[in-house]
């Protein structure tokens, strides 16, 4: 069974930043005061305006028009960017961390990196579990997923 998620990562109340100007984006409101903002077709089209962009650094889904379009939406609010593919095991993760209108952190294919942004975010674990189990997102496994009860 495989394990695929590309989604931006903020707080809850920094969400309309993108919520607001593009309309494909849906926020998924998590534990802790975060939520998801999944990248899903429709969205990287959107954002993308369908046209033809270069892939930011390892990224699939993450290219340089989306990254100059987020970077001109977020102002100086903290917003995250992850991929992950898992399948039989194999995969891992790349992420990236915005603030203050800049490029934070480019966090490498490895294993983690959601567990990076999250503590990144001030994410605090329940007892014995890590940040990515905390909130739940193992729960789901797809980026359509996280959509099913989103309006």
């Amino acid at each position: 069974m495989g394990y695929y998620l590309q989604t931006f990562i903020c707080k809850q109340d920094d969400a309309g930043l993108l919520t607001n100007h593009l309309d494909k984006a849906l926020k998924v409101d998590l534990d802790q005061g975060l939520c998801l903002i999944p990248m899903t077709e429709e969205l990287f089209d959107q954002i993308n305006n369908f046209e033809q962009s270069n892939t930011a650094d390892r990224f699939e889904f993450l290219t340089d028009h989306i990254e100059t379009k987020i970077l001109q939406l977020i102002e100086n609010k903290k917003f995250a960017y992850v991929e992950t593919a898992y399948f039989g095991g194999q995969g891992g993760q790349i992420a990236i961390v915005w603030d203050n209108n800049k490029r934070d952190k480019l966090l490498s294919f490895s294993q983690g990196r959601i567990n990076d942004v999250l503590k990144n975010f001030g994410v605090l674990t329940e007892k014995g579990l890590d940040e990515f189990t905390t909130l739940g997102f193992g729960i789901k496994r797809h980026t359509r997923d996280w959509l099913e009860n989103t309006d």
